[in-house]
C-alpha cells in the first residue's frame, strides 16, 4: 500500500506544534507495519524556512519526505512545485491523507485527488471546531469555509478526527461528510528511557526547590494563558512556593502580554517562560513538574496533556480539552470549565495534595497505555484505509 500524506508544514518546523510531530509518529509508525508513506510538505519554519534540500527526497524513520519551497503568502504555506508534484506523482499513490484547512496544499490536494479520482482523507487538525470558528475566525476564513474546504470535506472518503470531542464539536456534522476518529498517541520506546529532572533546574535555576505548575504549548490565546495568568495569583498566595513554567514558542508577541499579565498580579517573579524545549530537555520539564496545567480555550486532542499523564503528572484540563472526558472518567485529573477561579482551586487542590497527585499520576499513565499508543493509532488507521480502498464510500 502505497500512502501520501500532504501537510503544509513538517518536522523539524514544531513551532506550529502538536499536528507537525503526529502526523510524523503516525506515517513513521505505518512504515514499521510494512506500509510505503510519503510526505508532500513545505519547507516553512515561521518567518524562515527549514534547513532541508527542497530538490531531493529525504528518508525521516523510513519515511520518504519532500519538502518543496514555499513562496508568498506564507501563511497560506502557498507552493507551486508542491502542485507540480501532486499534479504528475498522485496516481502513483493508492490514497492520499491530507492535513490542516485553509492552505493552500490542502487545496491542491484535494482537487488533483477529485481530478485523477484518487481516494483521499482529510484530517482538519481541529480547525473545524465551531468555537473556534466563532472566536477567531475572520469573515475571510469563514467565506473560504464555505466556499472552498466544504466540498474539500464532502468529497473526502473520511474526514479524519482525533477525538469524539472534536468530531462532536466540528462545523461539518452539519454537513454530509464521513467522519472517522483515531487519536493521536505516544511512543513508549521513547518514554520508557530514564529521564532526569537535573537537566532543566541546570538550565532553569529559579525552579528549584519550587512547585512547579507546567504548562506546555505555544504561547498563545486559544491555549487560555489569559485565564492561567488570572489564577495565579491565587495560587501563590495559597501556595507561596509555587512556580509556573511555561514552555513553548511565542506566537505574534503574546508573551509580552503574559508577562504584562503576571506583573499586574504581583506574580511575576514566579514564573518562567523557556521557549521552545525539545527532546530530552522536553522530557526533563515533565520530569521536574508537580501539576500539569492546560487552561486551553480549545484543544482539538492535546498530546502534551497525553505526553504529561505518560510521565504520571496529574492534570489540570478546561472542559474545553476534547480528551476531557477520558481524563475525568480516569480521575487522571481535574477538569475545570474556562473560569480562573475554579483553575486556581483546582492547581492548589493538588498542590496541597501529593498523595492524590501520585494516585492521578498512576491512573493517569494507565489511561495513556491503553488508549494512546501510536501503534495503536497506526493500526485503526491502517484498517481505514483498507476499508476504503475496498469499499469505497461503504463505512
Amino acid at each position: 500500500m502505497r500512502i501520501l500524506q500532504v501537510t503544509p508544514c513538517y518536522i523539524p518546523a514544531y513551532r506550529y506544534g502538536g499536528p507537525v510531530k503526529s502526523v510524523h509518529e503516525l506515517s513513521r509508525t505505518l512504515v514499521k507495519k510494512g506500509v510505503d508513506v510519503t510526505v508532500f510538505t513545505t519547507n516553512a519554519n515561521g518567518p524562515t524556512n527549514l534547513n532541508v534540500p527542497t530538490d531531493s527526497e529525504l528518508l525521516l524513520d523510513g519515511v520518504k519526505v519532500h519538502y518543496f519551497p514555499v513562496q508568498k503568502p506564507r501563511s497560506y504555506f502557498f507552493s507551486l512545485s508542491l502542485s507540480k508534484a501532486l499534479k504528475r506523482q498522485i496516481r502513483t499513490f493508492d490514497i492520499v491523507h491530507i492535513n490542516w484547512l485553509y492552505v493552500h496544499p490542502t487545496m491542491a490536494a484535494a482537487r488533483e485527488c477529485f481530478r485523477q479520482g484518487v481516494p483521499y482523507l482529510l484530517a482538519p487538525r481541529g480547525m473545524l471546531d465551531s468555537n473556534a470558528i466563532a472566536m477567531k475566525g475572520s469573515l475571510k476564513k469563514r467565506l473560504y469555509l464555505n466556499l472552498i474546504e466544504r466540498e474539500h470535506l464532502t468529497r473526502a472518503e473520511r474526514v479524519h478526527f482525533t477525538s469524539d470531542g472534536e468530531r462532536n464539536g466540528a462545523i461539518s456534522v452539519k454537513w454530509q461528510v464521513q467522519p472517522v476518529i483515531v487519536s493521536n498517541g505516544l511512543d513508549f520506546e521513547q518514554l520508557d528511557q530514564p529521564h532526569d529532572s537535573t537537566l532543566f533546574y541546570k538550565r532553569f535555576p529559579e525552579v528549584a526547590g519550587k512547585k512547579l505548575a507546567l504548562c506546555l504549548g505555544r504561547l498563545n490565546y486559544i491555549k487560555g494563558l489569559d485565564l492561567m495568568a488570572k489564577a495565579w495569583p491565587s495560587v501563590v498566595q495559597a501556595v507561596p512556593e509555587s512556580h509556573l513554567v511555561l514552555v513553548g514558542p511565542d506566537e505574534n508577541g503574546y508573551s509580552k502580554k503574559i508577562r504584562r499579565w503576571l506583573y499586574e498580579g504581583g506574580v511575576g517573579d514566579s514564573v518562567t517562560l523557556t521557549g521552545l524545549l525539545l527532546g530530552e530537555e522536553k522530557n526533563a520539564a515533565l520530569k521536574a513538574a508537580d501539576v500539569f496545567v492546560a487552561s486551553s480555550h480549545l484543544e482539538s486532542f492535546g498530546m502534551a496533556i497525553v505526553e504529561a499523564m505518560a510521565f504520571r503528572k496529574a492534570v489540570v484540563v478546561t472542559d474545553r480539552v476534547n480528551i476531557s472526558f477520558y481524563i475525568k472518567k480516569a480521575k487522571a485529573g481535574l477538569v475545570v470549565p474556562c473560569d480562573a477561579s475554579k483553575l486556581s482551586e483546582a492547581i492548589i487542590s493538588l498542590m496541597k495534595n501529593p498523595q492524590e497527585r501520585v494516585a492521578m499520576g498512576e491512573r493517569g499513565l494507565r489511561l495513556v497505555r491503553e488508549k494512546y499508543t501510536w501503534d495503536r493509532a497506526a493500526e485503526e488507521m491502517l484498517q481505514v484505509y483498507r476499508t476504503v480502498l475496498a469499499n469505497g464510500n461503504q463505512p
